[in-house]
């Protein structure tokens, strides 16, 4: 079976809606989600209602979790977006309704998701909702670190949360990846790749990222959408003009 993994929406929905169109293109009919369909941009019902309708794994974020508690840790840029998108969840307040159903949603999302032939999280596999699992941090970490990110059974664990595209390895190699098309092989030691983001991508890449794994190889795949619809969205919304110029850079 194929699956199609996404991750870090962030309330893109020109960049979701072109994704979900490849997907449907590829024939692909089993979609896995690793988090943050909200935060920073100007959809976050519409990516809530597609990714809860499509996904057959849809696994809580921090910037789920950030909507149901509290921030804490956000610079201030995410918080502002943050505090806007709980308006646009859980407000107006005559339609109780409304929030109700999106709390009950973001409530309800598991942390990590076990399959048969791999993990799924969306910060990393010692703290699946928040912890960032970065190139420099993972090679610079103790031995006992690798260890403990390692210690799943599975042989692949997908993870998103950088909006970074790469491939870390048992034996503590890092791979940067994310090129359209490029295929790493599940063979051999255990891996942990990174599937970029769809809604917000941080490698310089400004297309939308996720990949599609068929149980022994992942293919990376880059969608261009209509990035200036988004970033007029934005700016129409009164959303910081700065979520509208990363997306055109890629950062």
């Amino acid at each position: 079976m194929t699956d199609a993994i996404i991750s870090d929406i962030h309330a893109n929905w020109e960049a979701l809606s072109k994704v979900f169109e490849d997907i449907d293109r590829r024939g692909i009919e089993s979609v896995l989600c690793l988090g943050d369909v909200v935060g920073y941009g100007p959809d976050p019902d519409r990516c809530l209602d597609l990714v809860r309708r499509r996904c057959a794994v849809y696994l809580m974020g921090n910037h789920e979790e950030a909507l149901l508690r509290a921030p804490i840790g956000f610079y201030s840029l995410a918080r502002e977006a943050l505090a806007w998108t709980r308006t646009r969840l859980f407000g107006p307040w005559w339609k109780p309704w409304r929030a109700i159903r999106y709390r009950r949603i973001l409530n309800d999302l598991p942390r990590l998701a076990h399959r048969p032939d791999c993990l799924l999280v969306h910060g990393s596999p010692r703290d699946p909702t928040s912890e960032y699992l970065l190139p420099r941090d993972f090679l610079l970490a103790d031995p006992d670190v690798i260890a403990e990110l390692f210690t799943f059974e599975e042989p692949v664990c997908f993870t998103g949360h950088t909006h970074m595209p790469c491939v870390f390895t048992e034996g503590r190699n890092v791979y940067p990846s994310g090129e359209d098309g490029m295929e790493v092989r599940i063979e051999g030691e255990k891996l942990i790749i990174n599937v970029g983001s769809v809604g917000q991508p941080r490698d310089r890449d400004p297309r939308a990222c996720y990949v599609e794994f068929t149980g022994d190889r992942v293919i990376y795949h880059r969608i261009p959408y209509d990035l200036a619809a988004t970033q007029q969205k934005i700016a129409a919304n009164g959303l910081d003009h700065r979520l509208a110029e990363r997306l055109g850079y890629g950062v």
